[in-house]
């Protein structure tokens, strides 16, 4: 039987397309990326461990070690997924286009891979992109009695920390338009109100690739890090067959969100660096993404084989004591149409 693995995503599409439709044809090719060993970054994110988690161990694989880990995310009572990412880009050789891209996934009470919320947690979510050319920022909260909320935002603005003058990372908007709640479920197979098929993503999950054994193309097998206690491994992924559902998610947003027509949509290379503690939980992911695509933003005007090269990282935690991440607060804030800095 085939297993697939489902890690749900950040939708930067919509930023994306304002930079490409401008900037067409500014890459010809992209880098290659393989999987390969890395560094372990220090971090003091997410190091309470869990009680009851499956454990790895230095006899598995990487894709069992994968498996595990993701079995004991969607098993755990509290959970943080932390996104930092973004696309840089060069235009023409010498034009810089910065998109700064974050997440934060809060869940509390247990998971479930379905995307459907079975067992009736409590989500928070949020996603933010700006760039000097379009932003997004926008909110969500799933309850475990069934309502659905969500807002977005209009005059996002982001300044980037200046550790020389003290200051940190800022992110602020105009104004926090109208909560919407007219939706039926997360994700139901049909629904037009779904959140799902009304807004094409679905916080619930890490990512919508299909990771299955089938479509590994290289891997860089499990390392153990004394110093950290953590086992490291890469995994690289056939492009179209691991993006299939992810490609219709990703055409969607454009369509929808962007009014642009978007064709020859193809995954290049997706890579997935992973570290896990001991107790089989995700410590950190590394994802690099490159893809093409052909866009007609003006009619009349086709931008073909765009290229574009995504990487983020992903933490995450398992405390709801830790610090700054209490699900109940951004509930709180949610409602506050008063809240200009995020």
């Amino acid at each position: 039987m085939k297993k697939k693995i489902f890690v749900s995503s950040i939708l930067v599409i919509l930023i994306l397309s304002v930079c490409l439709a401008m900037f067409a044809g500014c890459n010809s090719g992209y880098v290659v990326v393989k999987a390969t060993d890395f560094d372990i970054p220090d971090t003091k994110f997410g190091e309470s461990k869990l009680e009851n988690s499956t454990p790895v161990t230095a006899d598995m694989s990487a894709y069992d070690m994968l498996n595990v880990a993701m079995e004991n995310f969607y098993n755990a009572e509290y959970a943080v997924v932390n996104y930092q990412g973004g696309v840089r880009m060069k235009i023409l050789g010498t034009i810089k286009v910065d998109q700064e891209v974050q997440s934060l996934k809060i869940r509390d009470g247990k998971g479930d891979i379905t995307g459907k919320n079975v067992n009736k947690a409590t989500y928070f979510a949020d996603n933010k992109s700006y760039s000097n050319m379009a932003n997004l920022y926008e909110k969500m909260v799933f309850g475990s009695d069934g309502s659905i909320q969500w807002r977005n935002a209009s005059g996002t603005k982001w300044e980037k920390a200046n550790p020389k003058k003290n200051k940190p990372e800022k992110w602020t908007v105009e104004k926090w338009n109208a909560i919407d709640s007219d939706f039926t479920s997360i994700a139901n197979e049909g629904e037009e109100k779904s959140f799902l098929a009304k807004n094409n993503n679905n916080p619930t999950i890490i990512w919508m690739y299909d990771l299955s054994k089938e479509n590994i193309l290289e891997t860089f097998e499990p390392k153990y890090d004394e110093t950290t206690k953590t086992y490291r491994f890469s995994l690289k992924f056939k492009p179209v067959e691991s993006t299939v559902e992810y490609v219709k998610t990703m055409k969607s947003q454009l369509e929808n969100n962007g009014g642009i027509k978007v064709g020859d949509l193809q995954f290049k290379q997706l890579v997935i660096n992973v570290v896990l503690w001991e107790d089989g939980t995700f410590r950190t992911l590394y994802v690099d993404e490159t893809y093409s695509m052909t866009m007609t933003p003006v009619k009349g005007i086709n931008l073909k084989n765009t290229i574009v090269r995504l990487t983020a990282t992903q933490s995450f935690s398992y405390d709801p004591n830790e610090e700054g991440y209490d699900i109940q607060t951004y509930i709180d804030n949610f409602t506050n149409e008063k809240d200009l800095v995020a």
